[in-house]
């Protein structure tokens, strides 16, 4: 896919069939914990609410030493585990990290999350079968899935030659949570891999339908015709949105994104054009 095809493509539809999430920053986060810290400063929740911040931000072994220190004040071990297990697992301890999420699975009747770190650690020790089996679980179990997971299970399924299994995945997330970006650009990749053009076809014609600007799913469908080998339908395709973007009034057409999917489509054009040329001067 041409990049800048890709760029907008990402971009648009995340306005239009996506929603933002507004969440404050590592520090932001921090400053207001550290204020309430100050009052409770032997609060066992607030220390694993601060372990859990740490670790998205990568911060595994201060997250380890808030969870020792939450316990050693009363947090029960059992709820511990999962955070653990993260913790762990970020610093290479894998064996370990498996126990924790082994145990907190065990003694959970909706691990939840933990399904999908422990697969992670599994796919890491080479465990792979055991690994699929707690994505697809994972899955099974989420009401709503984030499309996160969503694609994560989907590239571990792929990654083992079960295609069909893959795109099954995705296309199941894409009718539970909508058509988000990254679900559909990621189906129709594994789509073209396997060379189901029709079906990319639809989703292009989906997606478009609610897209703020048609153009860059206009240059998608030209690029798809053009891999599946329909050059003419390509050709056809590109003429299409050409005539379309020299049509817009010259604001829009003069944008830099739209400029971009012009040249893209004249570039597009250049072969056949010389085609006729050459056919039309040969003796």
């Amino acid at each position: 896919m041409p990049f800048i095809v890709k760029h907008l493509l990402i971009g648009l539809v995340f306005v239009t069939c996506g929603e933002l999430h507004a969440h404050g920053t590592f520090h932001e986060l921090m400053e207001e914990l550290d204020s309430e810290m100050k009052l409770r400063p032997n609060d066992p929740a607030l220390l694993v609410r601060r372990a859990g911040i740490q670790l998205e931000h990568e911060e595994w072994m201060l997250a380890l030493t808030d969870l020792e220190r939450a316990n050693r004040l009363g947090a029960d071990d059992g709820d511990l585990q999962y955070l653990r297990g993260r913790a762990l697992a970020a610093g290479g301890m894998l064996k370990q990290a498996r126990e924790e999420l082994d145990a907190y699975i065990k003694n959970h009747r909706e691990p939840g999350l933990a399904r999908v770190e422990r697969a992670r650690v599994l796919s890491k020790l080479g465990e792979t079968e055991a690994a699929l089996q707690d994505y697809r679980a994972a899955l099974q179990t989420a009401a709503l899935p984030e499309p996160d997971l969503v694609i994560e299970t989907a590239e571990a399924l792929w990654a083992q030659k079960l295609n069909e299994e893959a795109l099954n995945v995705l296309g199941t997330g894409i009718e539970k949570i909508g058509p988000i970006p990254q679900l559909v650009l990621k189906a129709m990749d594994y789509e073209l891999a396997a060379q189901r053009y029709d079906d990319v076809l639809k989703r292009i014609d989906a997606m478009q339908a609610c897209a703020p600007r048609p153009e860059p799913w206009m240059a998608k469908r030209a690029s798809i015709l053009a891999q599946a080998g329909r050059a003419d339908d390509a050709q056809a395709a590109w003429r299409t949105l050409r005539d379309h973007l020299l049509a817009l009034p010259n604001l829009e057409r003069g944008s830099h994104a739209m400029s971009r999917l012009l040249e893209e489509a004249q570039t597009a054009l250049k072969p056949s054009q010389t085609r006729i040329i050459t056919t039309a001067i040969q003796p």
